[in-house]
Protein backbone atom coordinates (compact mmCIF):
# COMPACT_ATOMS: atom_id res chain seq x y z
CA UNK A 1 0.00 0.00 0.00
CA UNK A 2 1.37 3.42 -0.99
CA UNK A 3 1.24 6.03 1.78
CA UNK A 4 0.58 9.66 1.02
CA UNK A 5 2.95 12.39 2.15
CA UNK A 6 0.41 13.43 4.77
CA UNK A 7 0.17 9.86 6.12
CA UNK A 8 3.95 9.54 6.19
CA UNK A 9 4.32 12.86 8.02
CA UNK A 10 1.66 11.87 10.57
CA UNK A 11 3.23 8.43 11.03
CA UNK A 12 6.72 9.88 11.51
CA UNK A 13 5.40 12.44 14.01
CA UNK A 14 3.54 9.78 15.93
CA UNK A 15 6.53 7.42 15.85
CA UNK A 16 8.81 10.17 17.18
CA UNK A 17 6.48 11.05 20.04
CA UNK A 18 5.90 7.37 20.84
CA UNK A 19 9.62 6.66 20.90
CA UNK A 20 10.29 9.64 23.20
CA UNK A 21 7.46 8.72 25.60
CA UNK A 22 8.55 5.07 25.66
CA UNK A 23 12.12 6.06 26.45
CA UNK A 24 10.91 8.34 29.25
CA UNK A 25 8.61 5.63 30.70
CA UNK A 26 11.29 2.98 30.51
CA UNK A 27 13.87 5.26 32.11
CA UNK A 28 11.49 6.28 34.92
CA UNK A 29 10.47 2.68 35.44
CA UNK A 30 14.13 1.69 35.59
CA UNK A 31 15.31 4.42 37.98
CA UNK A 32 12.27 4.96 40.21
CA UNK A 33 12.60 1.70 42.18
CA UNK A 34 16.32 2.24 42.75
CA UNK A 35 15.77 5.83 43.85
CA UNK A 36 13.08 4.80 46.33
CA UNK A 37 15.30 2.01 47.71
CA UNK A 38 18.17 4.48 48.18
CA UNK A 39 15.84 6.85 49.96
CA UNK A 40 14.65 3.98 52.14
CA UNK A 41 18.26 3.01 52.89
CA UNK A 42 19.12 6.57 53.83
CA UNK A 43 16.09 6.83 56.16
CA UNK A 44 16.75 3.49 57.79
CA UNK A 45 20.44 4.34 58.13
CA UNK A 46 19.69 7.63 59.87
CA UNK A 47 17.01 6.08 62.05
CA UNK A 48 19.26 3.12 62.92
CA UNK A 49 22.16 5.37 63.96
CA UNK A 50 19.83 7.49 66.08
CA UNK A 51 18.17 4.49 67.65
CA UNK A 52 21.57 2.92 68.40
CA UNK A 53 22.17 5.65 71.01
CA UNK A 54 18.90 4.84 72.68
CA UNK A 55 19.88 1.17 72.82
CA UNK A 56 23.03 2.11 74.70
CA UNK A 57 21.08 4.06 77.29
CA UNK A 58 18.21 1.62 77.76
CA UNK A 59 19.82 -1.73 77.29
CA UNK A 60 18.41 -3.07 80.60
CA UNK A 61 15.08 -3.70 78.91
CA UNK A 62 15.87 -4.30 75.21
CA UNK A 63 12.60 -6.03 74.48
CA UNK A 64 10.56 -3.02 75.53
CA UNK A 65 12.99 -0.64 73.90
CA UNK A 66 12.67 -2.45 70.56
CA UNK A 67 8.91 -2.18 70.72
CA UNK A 68 9.03 1.54 71.49
CA UNK A 69 11.62 2.21 68.80
CA UNK A 70 9.43 0.35 66.24
CA UNK A 71 6.57 2.68 67.03
CA UNK A 72 8.81 5.73 66.62
CA UNK A 73 10.62 4.82 63.39
CA UNK A 74 7.72 2.88 61.85
CA UNK A 75 9.96 -0.08 61.12
CA UNK A 76 10.69 -3.56 62.32
CA UNK A 77 13.33 -3.15 65.07
CA UNK A 78 15.52 -6.05 66.28
CA UNK A 79 18.29 -5.86 68.91
CA UNK A 80 21.01 -8.56 68.83
CA UNK A 81 23.78 -9.39 71.24
CA UNK A 82 27.31 -10.11 70.13
CA UNK A 83 26.45 -13.64 69.08
CA UNK A 84 23.37 -12.75 67.12
CA UNK A 85 20.86 -13.74 69.71
CA UNK A 86 17.72 -11.64 69.77
CA UNK A 87 17.48 -9.43 72.85
CA UNK A 88 14.48 -7.47 71.65
CA UNK A 89 12.15 -7.46 68.68
CA UNK A 90 9.31 -5.05 67.97
CA UNK A 91 7.15 -7.74 66.39
CA UNK A 92 8.11 -10.92 68.25
CA UNK A 93 6.56 -11.68 71.63
CA UNK A 94 8.30 -14.98 72.37
CA UNK A 95 11.97 -14.05 72.08
CA UNK A 96 13.02 -17.62 72.83
CA UNK A 97 11.82 -18.72 69.49
CA UNK A 98 13.07 -15.68 67.56
CA UNK A 99 15.52 -16.59 64.75
CA UNK A 100 19.17 -15.82 65.34
CA UNK A 101 20.81 -13.13 63.23
CA UNK A 102 24.31 -14.49 63.44
CA UNK A 103 24.39 -15.64 59.82
CA UNK A 104 22.66 -12.65 58.33
CA UNK A 105 24.96 -10.58 56.07
CA UNK A 106 23.77 -7.29 57.56
CA UNK A 107 24.64 -8.57 61.07
CA UNK A 108 28.09 -9.63 59.96
CA UNK A 109 28.76 -6.23 58.39
CA UNK A 110 27.46 -4.40 61.44
CA UNK A 111 29.69 -6.46 63.79
CA UNK A 112 32.61 -5.48 61.59
CA UNK A 113 31.84 -1.81 62.26
CA UNK A 114 30.14 -1.02 58.97
CA UNK A 115 26.54 -0.43 58.07
CA UNK A 116 25.02 -3.71 57.01
CA UNK A 117 22.38 -3.85 54.33
CA UNK A 118 20.45 -6.78 52.88
CA UNK A 119 17.15 -7.62 51.23
CA UNK A 120 15.33 -10.89 51.98
CA UNK A 121 11.89 -12.34 51.74
CA UNK A 122 10.34 -12.69 55.16
CA UNK A 123 6.96 -14.35 55.49
CA UNK A 124 6.44 -13.93 51.74
CA UNK A 125 7.28 -10.22 51.78
CA UNK A 126 10.47 -8.67 50.49
CA UNK A 127 12.08 -6.73 53.34
CA UNK A 128 15.02 -4.31 53.39
CA UNK A 129 17.30 -4.57 56.42
CA UNK A 130 19.82 -2.02 57.73
CA UNK A 131 21.98 -2.94 60.72
CA UNK A 132 24.42 -0.80 62.81
CA UNK A 133 26.59 -1.50 65.84
CA UNK A 134 25.42 -0.10 69.19
CA UNK A 135 27.14 0.17 72.62
CA UNK A 136 28.60 -2.92 74.31
CA UNK A 137 28.74 -4.88 71.06
CA UNK A 138 25.03 -4.89 70.54
CA UNK A 139 23.62 -4.71 66.97
CA UNK A 140 20.51 -2.76 66.08
CA UNK A 141 18.69 -3.79 62.91
CA UNK A 142 15.83 -1.95 61.26
CA UNK A 143 13.67 -3.68 58.61
CA UNK A 144 11.13 -2.16 56.29
CA UNK A 145 8.98 -4.05 53.76
CA UNK A 146 9.51 -3.15 50.09
CA UNK A 147 5.82 -3.55 49.35
CA UNK A 148 5.28 0.21 49.68
CA UNK A 149 8.00 0.87 47.14
CA UNK A 150 6.51 -1.71 44.78
CA UNK A 151 3.07 -0.13 45.21
CA UNK A 152 4.53 3.28 44.48
CA UNK A 153 6.25 1.95 41.35
CA UNK A 154 3.04 0.31 40.15
CA UNK A 155 1.06 3.48 40.78
CA UNK A 156 3.69 5.46 38.94
CA UNK A 157 3.48 3.02 36.04
CA UNK A 158 -0.27 3.52 35.89
CA UNK A 159 0.16 7.26 35.87
CA UNK A 160 2.86 7.01 33.20
CA UNK A 161 0.64 4.76 31.08
CA UNK A 162 -2.15 7.30 31.33
CA UNK A 163 0.29 10.08 30.46
CA UNK A 164 1.56 7.94 27.58
CA UNK A 165 -2.00 7.57 26.23
CA UNK A 166 -2.57 11.31 26.58
CA UNK A 167 0.72 12.00 24.82
CA UNK A 168 -0.19 9.66 21.96
CA UNK A 169 -3.59 11.31 21.60
CA UNK A 170 -2.03 14.76 21.66
CA UNK A 171 0.60 13.59 19.18
CA UNK A 172 -2.11 12.28 16.87
CA UNK A 173 -4.01 15.54 17.00
CA UNK A 174 -0.96 17.75 16.61
CA UNK A 175 0.46 15.44 13.92
CA UNK A 176 -2.83 15.55 12.03
CA UNK A 177 -2.87 19.34 12.18
CA UNK A 178 0.80 19.58 11.21
CA UNK A 179 0.41 17.14 8.34
CA UNK A 180 -2.66 18.98 7.11
CA UNK A 181 -0.85 22.30 7.19
CA UNK A 182 2.25 20.83 5.55
CA UNK A 183 0.33 18.84 2.94
CA UNK A 184 -1.85 21.79 1.82
CA UNK A 185 0.90 23.64 -0.12
CA UNK A 186 2.27 20.32 -1.31
CA UNK A 187 -1.19 19.37 -2.62
CA UNK A 188 -1.43 22.74 -4.35
CA UNK A 189 1.95 22.17 -6.01
CA UNK A 190 0.89 18.66 -7.01
CA UNK A 191 -2.22 20.07 -8.68
CA UNK A 192 -0.06 22.70 -10.40
CA UNK A 193 2.32 20.00 -11.66
CA UNK A 194 -0.66 18.00 -12.94
CA UNK A 195 -1.96 21.06 -14.80
CA UNK A 196 1.49 21.62 -16.28
CA UNK A 197 1.54 18.01 -17.46
CA UNK A 198 -1.87 18.59 -19.09
CA UNK A 199 -0.59 21.71 -20.91
CA UNK A 200 -1.95 24.43 -18.59
CA UNK A 201 0.98 26.65 -17.65
CA UNK A 202 -0.99 29.45 -15.92
CA UNK A 203 0.31 28.74 -12.40
CA UNK A 204 -0.29 31.23 -9.56
CA UNK A 205 2.74 31.07 -7.21
CA UNK A 206 2.44 31.09 -3.44
CA UNK A 207 3.47 34.19 -1.49
CA UNK A 208 4.47 32.20 1.60
CA UNK A 209 8.04 32.95 2.79
CA UNK A 210 8.71 29.33 3.84
CA UNK A 211 10.38 26.59 1.79
CA UNK A 212 7.09 25.51 0.25
CA UNK A 213 6.51 29.06 -0.96
CA UNK A 214 9.97 29.14 -2.54
CA UNK A 215 9.28 25.78 -4.17
CA UNK A 216 5.89 27.02 -5.46
CA UNK A 217 7.46 30.12 -7.00
CA UNK A 218 10.20 28.00 -8.53
CA UNK A 219 7.55 25.70 -10.01
CA UNK A 220 5.66 28.69 -11.47
CA UNK A 221 8.89 30.02 -12.99
CA UNK A 222 9.63 26.58 -14.40
CA UNK A 223 6.13 26.44 -15.92
CA UNK A 224 6.62 29.84 -17.58
CA UNK A 225 10.00 28.80 -18.99
CA UNK A 226 8.57 25.46 -20.13
CA UNK A 227 5.68 27.23 -21.87
CA UNK A 228 8.11 29.56 -23.64
CA UNK A 229 10.36 26.67 -24.71
CA UNK A 230 7.41 24.60 -25.89
CA UNK A 231 6.13 27.61 -27.82
CA UNK A 232 9.50 27.97 -29.50
CA UNK A 233 9.64 24.24 -30.25
CA UNK A 234 6.08 24.26 -31.59
CA UNK A 235 6.83 27.27 -33.77
CA UNK A 236 10.01 25.61 -35.00
CA UNK A 237 8.15 22.36 -35.65
CA UNK A 238 5.37 24.14 -37.55
CA UNK A 239 7.93 26.08 -39.56
CA UNK A 240 9.82 22.90 -40.39
CA UNK A 241 6.58 21.08 -41.24
CA UNK A 242 5.52 23.96 -43.51
CA UNK A 243 8.91 23.94 -45.21
CA UNK A 244 8.82 20.18 -45.71
CA UNK A 245 5.20 20.28 -46.89
CA UNK A 246 5.98 23.05 -49.37
CA UNK A 247 9.04 21.39 -50.83
CA UNK A 248 8.78 19.99 -54.32
CA UNK A 249 11.50 17.50 -53.40
CA UNK A 250 10.59 14.45 -51.38
CA UNK A 251 12.28 14.08 -47.98
CA UNK A 252 12.53 10.64 -46.39
CA UNK A 253 14.18 10.10 -42.99
CA UNK A 254 14.95 6.49 -42.06
CA UNK A 255 16.00 5.59 -38.52
CA UNK A 256 18.76 3.21 -37.44
CA UNK A 257 16.14 0.44 -37.25
CA UNK A 258 15.36 0.83 -40.99
CA UNK A 259 11.92 2.28 -40.18
CA UNK A 260 10.70 5.48 -41.85
CA UNK A 261 10.59 8.23 -39.19
CA UNK A 262 9.55 11.16 -41.41
CA UNK A 263 8.19 11.65 -44.92
CA UNK A 264 6.85 14.85 -46.45
CA UNK A 265 3.89 14.97 -48.88
CA UNK A 266 6.19 15.10 -51.92
CA UNK A 267 7.87 11.85 -50.84
CA UNK A 268 4.47 10.21 -50.31
CA UNK A 269 3.41 11.35 -53.79
CA UNK A 270 6.48 9.72 -55.31
CA UNK A 271 6.61 6.55 -53.20
CA UNK A 272 3.07 6.06 -51.90
CA UNK A 273 0.96 7.24 -48.98
CA UNK A 274 1.42 6.50 -45.26
CA UNK A 275 5.17 5.89 -45.27
CA UNK A 276 5.88 6.81 -41.64
CA UNK A 277 6.25 3.75 -39.45
CA UNK A 278 6.89 1.36 -42.33
CA UNK A 279 10.08 -0.60 -42.83
CA UNK A 280 12.31 0.64 -45.64
CA UNK A 281 11.52 -2.40 -47.78
CA UNK A 282 7.78 -1.72 -47.47
CA UNK A 283 8.03 2.04 -47.98
CA UNK A 284 10.37 2.01 -51.01
CA UNK A 285 9.06 -0.76 -53.24
CA UNK A 286 11.15 0.18 -56.28
CA UNK A 287 14.23 -2.07 -56.18
CA UNK A 288 16.53 0.45 -57.88
CA UNK A 289 15.68 3.25 -55.46
CA UNK A 290 15.93 0.97 -52.42
CA UNK A 291 19.31 -0.39 -53.58
CA UNK A 292 20.78 3.13 -53.66
CA UNK A 293 19.49 3.92 -50.15
CA UNK A 294 20.67 0.60 -48.70
CA UNK A 295 24.11 0.96 -50.26
CA UNK A 296 24.51 4.44 -48.72
CA UNK A 297 23.45 3.04 -45.33
CA UNK A 298 26.01 0.23 -45.57
CA UNK A 299 28.89 2.36 -46.77
CA UNK A 300 28.16 5.39 -44.59
CA UNK A 301 29.00 7.62 -47.55
CA UNK A 302 26.89 10.36 -49.09
CA UNK A 303 25.44 9.29 -52.43
CA UNK A 304 23.93 11.35 -55.24
CA UNK A 305 22.59 9.45 -58.26
CA UNK A 306 19.73 9.50 -60.75
CA UNK A 307 17.58 6.40 -61.12
CA UNK A 308 15.02 5.39 -63.73
CA UNK A 309 11.96 4.23 -61.80
CA UNK A 310 9.33 3.00 -64.21
CA UNK A 311 8.31 5.90 -66.42
CA UNK A 312 9.92 8.44 -64.10
CA UNK A 313 13.45 9.70 -63.58
CA UNK A 314 14.23 10.35 -59.91
CA UNK A 315 17.40 11.97 -58.56
CA UNK A 316 18.39 10.78 -55.07
CA UNK A 317 20.61 12.50 -52.55
CA UNK A 318 21.27 10.11 -49.63
CA UNK A 319 23.21 11.22 -46.56
CA UNK A 320 23.84 9.00 -43.50
CA UNK A 321 23.13 10.51 -40.08
CA UNK A 322 25.93 8.91 -38.06
CA UNK A 323 26.14 11.85 -35.64
CA UNK A 324 22.44 11.45 -34.77
CA UNK A 325 22.75 7.81 -33.73
CA UNK A 326 22.32 6.21 -37.13
CA UNK A 327 19.79 6.31 -39.93
CA UNK A 328 19.86 8.47 -43.03
CA UNK A 329 18.02 11.23 -44.86
CA UNK A 330 17.07 10.89 -48.49
CA UNK A 331 16.03 13.75 -50.77
CA UNK A 332 14.14 12.66 -53.90
CA UNK A 333 13.63 14.93 -56.87
CA UNK A 334 11.33 13.97 -59.73
CA UNK A 335 13.31 14.76 -62.85
CA UNK A 336 10.64 13.49 -65.25
CA UNK A 337 9.25 16.92 -66.10
CA UNK A 338 12.73 18.38 -66.45
CA UNK A 339 13.79 15.53 -68.70
CA UNK A 340 10.62 16.02 -70.72
CA UNK A 341 11.27 19.76 -70.99
CA UNK A 342 14.84 19.10 -72.07
CA UNK A 343 13.56 16.63 -74.62
CA UNK A 344 10.98 19.14 -75.82
CA UNK A 345 13.66 21.78 -76.11
CA UNK A 346 15.85 19.46 -78.13
CA UNK A 347 12.90 18.53 -80.31
CA UNK A 348 11.95 22.19 -80.65
CA UNK A 349 15.46 23.19 -81.70
CA UNK A 350 15.58 20.28 -84.12
CA UNK A 351 12.13 21.09 -85.53
CA UNK A 352 12.87 24.79 -85.89
CA UNK A 353 16.16 24.01 -87.55
CA UNK A 354 14.43 21.55 -89.85
CA UNK A 355 11.63 23.98 -90.69
CA UNK A 356 14.05 26.84 -91.33
CA UNK A 357 16.50 24.80 -93.33
CA UNK A 358 14.21 24.21 -96.32
CA UNK A 359 13.15 27.84 -96.97
CA UNK A 360 16.60 29.19 -96.13
CA UNK A 361 18.27 26.66 -98.41
CA UNK A 362 15.80 27.39 -101.22
CA UNK A 363 16.19 31.16 -100.88
CA UNK A 364 19.97 30.85 -100.72
CA UNK A 365 20.17 28.49 -103.69
CA UNK A 366 17.88 30.37 -106.04
CA UNK A 367 19.35 33.75 -105.11
CA UNK A 368 22.88 32.46 -105.73
CA UNK A 369 21.75 31.15 -109.12
CA UNK A 370 20.38 34.58 -110.01
CA UNK A 371 23.58 36.23 -108.82
CA UNK A 372 25.93 33.94 -110.75
CA UNK A 373 24.87 35.07 -114.19
CA UNK A 374 22.11 36.21 -116.49
CA UNK A 375 19.03 34.01 -116.88
CA UNK A 376 16.06 34.38 -119.16
CA UNK A 377 13.01 36.30 -117.97
CA UNK A 378 10.86 33.22 -117.47
CA UNK A 379 13.42 31.47 -115.31
CA UNK A 380 14.05 34.65 -113.32
CA UNK A 381 10.34 35.00 -112.68
CA UNK A 382 10.03 31.38 -111.53
CA UNK A 383 13.04 31.72 -109.24
CA UNK A 384 11.71 34.93 -107.75
CA UNK A 385 8.29 33.36 -107.13
CA UNK A 386 9.99 30.43 -105.41
CA UNK A 387 12.10 32.80 -103.30
CA UNK A 388 9.00 34.84 -102.45
CA UNK A 389 7.00 31.75 -101.47
CA UNK A 390 9.73 30.49 -99.17
CA UNK A 391 10.23 33.96 -97.74
CA UNK A 392 6.50 34.11 -96.94
CA UNK A 393 6.73 30.66 -95.36
CA UNK A 394 9.75 31.80 -93.35
CA UNK A 395 7.90 34.92 -92.26
CA UNK A 396 4.84 32.88 -91.23
CA UNK A 397 7.09 30.56 -89.23
CA UNK A 398 8.78 33.44 -87.43
CA UNK A 399 5.43 35.12 -86.81
CA UNK A 400 4.04 31.91 -85.34
CA UNK A 401 7.07 31.49 -83.05
CA UNK A 402 6.77 35.09 -81.90
CA UNK A 403 3.07 34.60 -81.22
CA UNK A 404 3.75 31.49 -79.11
CA UNK A 405 6.54 33.24 -77.26
CA UNK A 406 4.25 36.19 -76.52
CA UNK A 407 1.46 33.91 -75.29
CA UNK A 408 3.79 31.95 -72.98
CA UNK A 409 5.37 35.10 -71.56
CA UNK A 410 2.10 36.98 -71.01
CA UNK A 411 1.10 37.15 -67.29
CA UNK A 412 -2.40 35.82 -66.52
CA UNK A 413 -3.57 39.21 -65.27
CA UNK A 414 -3.00 40.68 -68.74
CA UNK A 415 -5.47 38.31 -70.36
CA UNK A 416 -8.57 40.13 -71.58
CA UNK A 417 -11.96 39.15 -70.12
CA UNK A 418 -14.73 40.81 -72.12
CA UNK A 419 -18.04 40.09 -73.80
CA UNK A 420 -17.46 38.13 -77.02
CA UNK A 421 -20.32 37.68 -79.51
CA UNK A 422 -19.27 34.41 -81.07
CA UNK A 423 -21.74 34.43 -84.00
CA UNK A 424 -20.49 37.78 -85.33
CA UNK A 425 -16.85 36.64 -85.11
CA UNK A 426 -17.64 33.37 -86.90
CA UNK A 427 -19.35 35.31 -89.73
CA UNK A 428 -16.31 37.56 -90.00
CA UNK A 429 -13.98 34.54 -90.23
CA UNK A 430 -16.17 32.97 -92.91
CA UNK A 431 -15.97 36.22 -94.96
CA UNK A 432 -12.21 36.43 -94.48
CA UNK A 433 -11.62 32.87 -95.73
CA UNK A 434 -14.28 32.95 -98.47
CA UNK A 435 -11.76 33.24 -101.32
CA UNK A 436 -9.56 30.43 -99.97
CA UNK A 437 -12.61 28.24 -99.41
CA UNK A 438 -13.79 28.88 -102.94
CA UNK A 439 -10.39 27.88 -104.30
CA UNK A 440 -10.79 24.49 -102.60
CA UNK A 441 -14.33 24.13 -103.90
CA UNK A 442 -15.91 23.98 -100.45
CA UNK A 443 -18.09 26.07 -98.17
CA UNK A 444 -18.26 27.23 -94.58
CA UNK A 445 -21.55 27.15 -92.63
CA UNK A 446 -22.15 29.01 -89.38
CA UNK A 447 -24.69 27.55 -86.94
CA UNK A 448 -24.45 29.84 -83.92
CA UNK A 449 -27.36 31.69 -82.34
CA UNK A 450 -26.96 35.39 -81.62
CA UNK A 451 -27.44 34.91 -77.85
CA UNK A 452 -24.36 32.68 -77.56
CA UNK A 453 -21.89 35.01 -75.82
CA UNK A 454 -18.54 33.95 -74.36
CA UNK A 455 -16.27 35.60 -71.81
CA UNK A 456 -12.74 36.13 -73.11
CA UNK A 457 -10.65 38.00 -75.69
CA UNK A 458 -12.48 38.76 -78.96
CA UNK A 459 -9.21 38.90 -80.94
CA UNK A 460 -8.08 35.58 -79.47
CA UNK A 461 -11.45 33.93 -80.21
CA UNK A 462 -11.28 35.15 -83.80
CA UNK A 463 -7.73 33.82 -84.16
CA UNK A 464 -8.77 30.43 -82.73
CA UNK A 465 -11.75 30.08 -85.07
CA UNK A 466 -9.73 31.30 -88.04
CA UNK A 467 -6.89 28.82 -87.42
CA UNK A 468 -9.31 25.91 -86.97
CA UNK A 469 -11.37 26.83 -90.05
CA UNK A 470 -8.22 27.42 -92.13
CA UNK A 471 -6.94 23.95 -91.14
CA UNK A 472 -10.32 22.42 -91.96
CA UNK A 473 -10.30 24.07 -95.39
CA UNK A 474 -6.69 23.07 -96.10
CA UNK A 475 -6.88 19.45 -94.99
CA UNK A 476 -10.57 18.74 -95.49
CA UNK A 477 -12.28 17.30 -98.57
CA UNK A 478 -11.04 18.84 -101.81
CA UNK A 479 -14.04 19.89 -103.93
CA UNK A 480 -17.47 19.97 -102.36
CA UNK A 481 -16.15 19.84 -98.81
CA UNK A 482 -18.13 21.42 -95.99
CA UNK A 483 -16.82 23.09 -92.86
CA UNK A 484 -19.33 23.71 -90.06
CA UNK A 485 -18.90 26.29 -87.31
CA UNK A 486 -21.38 25.52 -84.53
CA UNK A 487 -21.87 27.01 -81.07
CA UNK A 488 -24.20 26.55 -78.11
CA UNK A 489 -24.43 27.44 -74.46
CA UNK A 490 -24.18 24.61 -71.92
CA UNK A 491 -24.72 25.82 -68.36
CA UNK A 492 -22.07 28.43 -67.58
CA UNK A 493 -19.95 27.39 -70.57
CA UNK A 494 -19.96 28.08 -74.30
CA UNK A 495 -19.04 25.18 -76.61
CA UNK A 496 -17.73 25.94 -80.11
CA UNK A 497 -17.20 23.24 -82.73
CA UNK A 498 -15.33 23.40 -86.04
CA UNK A 499 -16.01 20.22 -88.02
CA UNK A 500 -15.04 19.10 -91.52
CA UNK A 501 -15.93 16.08 -93.62
CA UNK A 502 -12.37 15.39 -94.75
CA UNK A 503 -10.29 12.22 -94.55
CA UNK A 504 -9.95 12.39 -90.75
CA UNK A 505 -6.94 11.76 -88.53
CA UNK A 506 -5.68 8.39 -87.32
CA UNK A 507 -6.07 7.83 -83.53
CA UNK A 508 -2.32 7.57 -82.87
CA UNK A 509 -1.83 11.17 -83.99
CA UNK A 510 -4.53 12.76 -81.83
CA UNK A 511 -2.59 12.95 -78.47
CA UNK A 512 0.26 14.92 -80.11
CA UNK A 513 -1.80 17.04 -82.45
CA UNK A 514 -1.35 20.25 -80.40
CA UNK A 515 2.44 19.95 -80.12
CA UNK A 516 4.62 22.44 -81.94
CA UNK A 517 5.70 21.42 -85.43
CA UNK A 518 3.80 18.15 -85.20
CA UNK A 519 2.23 17.20 -88.53
CA UNK A 520 0.14 14.24 -89.51
CA UNK A 521 1.48 14.44 -93.06
CA UNK A 522 4.57 16.67 -93.06
CA UNK A 523 4.91 16.78 -96.87
CA UNK A 524 1.28 17.68 -97.52
CA UNK A 525 1.36 20.27 -94.69
CA UNK A 526 4.40 22.09 -96.07
CA UNK A 527 2.95 21.92 -99.59
CA UNK A 528 -0.14 23.77 -98.34
CA UNK A 529 1.79 26.38 -96.43
CA UNK A 530 1.45 24.98 -92.92
CA UNK A 531 4.04 25.82 -90.28
CA UNK A 532 3.00 23.22 -87.68
CA UNK A 533 2.34 25.94 -85.07
CA UNK A 534 -1.34 26.74 -85.68
CA UNK A 535 -2.85 24.19 -83.29
CA UNK A 536 -0.22 24.94 -80.62
CA UNK A 537 -1.24 28.60 -80.84
CA UNK A 538 -4.91 27.60 -80.60
CA UNK A 539 -4.27 25.61 -77.42
CA UNK A 540 -2.37 28.48 -75.75
CA UNK A 541 -5.06 31.03 -76.66
CA UNK A 542 -7.90 28.83 -75.37
CA UNK A 543 -6.15 27.98 -72.11
CA UNK A 544 -5.27 31.66 -71.54
CA UNK A 545 -9.03 32.41 -71.63
CA UNK A 546 -9.75 29.64 -69.10
CA UNK A 547 -10.99 27.17 -71.70
CA UNK A 548 -10.22 23.71 -73.03
CA UNK A 549 -9.73 22.49 -76.58
CA UNK A 550 -10.32 18.90 -77.67
CA UNK A 551 -10.32 16.98 -80.93
CA UNK A 552 -12.32 14.02 -82.20
CA UNK A 553 -11.77 12.33 -85.53
CA UNK A 554 -12.93 9.34 -87.48
CA UNK A 555 -10.80 8.21 -90.38
CA UNK A 556 -12.76 8.74 -93.57
CA UNK A 557 -15.57 10.67 -91.80
CA UNK A 558 -13.94 13.97 -90.82
CA UNK A 559 -12.51 15.80 -87.79
CA UNK A 560 -14.17 17.93 -85.11
CA UNK A 561 -12.34 20.44 -82.91
CA UNK A 562 -14.28 21.41 -79.77
CA UNK A 563 -13.51 24.57 -77.77
CA UNK A 564 -15.01 25.05 -74.29
CA UNK A 565 -14.99 28.67 -73.00
CA UNK A 566 -16.56 30.47 -70.02
CA UNK A 567 -19.96 31.99 -70.80
CA UNK A 568 -20.73 35.66 -70.26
Amino acid sequence: MTLTFRAKLLASHLALVTAIVLLVVLELNRTLGGDLERQLDERLDQQAKGAAQWVGEGRRHPDKLAERLGLVVHAHVTIFDRDGNVLGDSSVVDLAHAPSGAGAPEFVDARAGATGRATRVVDGTATRFVAVQAADGLVLRLGAPLADIDATVVAMRHRLSFAFALAIGAALMLGWLASRLAARPLRAMTESATRIAQGDYAIVPSTSPDDFGVLSRTLASLAAQLEAKLGELTEERDRLSAILAGMAEGVLVVGADDVVALANPAAETMLGAALVGKALAGAVTDAALRAVIEEAARSGQTSEVEVESGSRAIALYVRPLAAQGGGLVTVLRDMTRLRKLLSLRRDFVANVSHELRTPVTAIQGYSETLLRGPVDDGTRKDFLEIIHRHARRLGALVEGLLTLSDLEARPPEQNVRERVEVAAIADHVRATLRERTAQRGGRVDVEIAAEVVARGDAVAVEQVIENLVDNAVKYGKNGGGRVRIAGRRRGDRVVLEVADDGPGIAPEHLPRLFERFYRVDAGRSRERGGTGLGLAIVKHLVEAMGGVVEVESVVGAGTTFRVDLPAW
